[in-house]
């Protein structure tokens, strides 16, 4: 299967940035091109022909609802994976109305992205490796159930079990701040381990996380229990 070409379109530069060169280590994903204005998006769209487009919603000559509309207005074939600070409701019902296949908001962690990007790989796998244009149910079945995250379902994804989320978890208090490392000596696991049940524990919305400046003037991501 042909790498999964995409379109990143975002005007924030930091954003755009970080976005490209993480998916860029993906195998299976090549970067083509950073759009900062839907005028952008628009010819890179027509000269480049992504499958895919990571799209913001707020953009200097127009929304990313603006230019998904019109593009289904042309019956353009594009996905598309929303990740944008707009979180309203009528915002993330238009975005879905119109086909978008995740939606995001920001600030989000890279396990989010992570995720969204591996379900949507199967998902154009399916598609990919089909050999004729006739389906079954159990072809549309794969297909769906690629657009959920197992999360909605009550389950952890794979790589994350109840026992060891509850005692990262249990390790904070109301106000303290950790580091992964620290996570790690007090929980008694690896700091691969800590990190991925950290990042997980964000996107859950069990923990926050912000970067803060270490001794020696380092950044250091920092993790504290969201208190409900």
């Amino acid at each position: 299967m042909n790498r999964i070409k995409v379109l990143i379109v975002e005007d924030v530069k930091e954003m755009s940035g970080l976005l490209s060169e993480h998916i860029s280590k993906l195998y299976f994903f090549e970067v083509i091109g950073i759009a900062s204005t839907i005028a952008d998006a628009q010819v890179m769209l027509h000269h480049f022909k992504p499958n895919l487009m990571l799209l913001d919603n707020f953009l200097p000559d127009g929304t990313g609802l603006d230019l998904l509309r019109n593009l289904r207005k042309k019956n353009e074939q594009v996905d598309v994976l929303f990740v944008t600070a707009a979180n309203n409701i009528e915002t993330a019902l238009c975005a879905m109305r119109y086909g978008a296949f995740d939606y995001m908001i920001k600030p989000f962690a890279m396990e989010q992205i992570n995720d969204s990007l591996e379900r949507y790989y199967n998902f154009h796998k399916h598609i990919a490796l089909r050999n004729d244009d006739n389906v079954n149910q159990s072809f549309i079945n794969k297909l769906y159930n690629t657009h959920i995250c197992t999360d909605s379902l009550g389950q952890h994804p794979k790589g994350i079990d109840d026992i060891t989320l509850q005692r990262v978890i249990s390790v904070f208090d109301d106000g303290q701040v950790y580091t992964s490392d620290a996570i790690c000596n007090k929980a008694g696991i690896s700091k691969t381990t800590a990190r991925r049940y950290l990042e997980y524990a964000v996107v859950r919305g069990f923990l926050s996380a912000n970067v803060v400046l270490g001794k020696v003037g380092r950044p250091q991501r920092c993790y504290q229990k969201v208190v409900r």
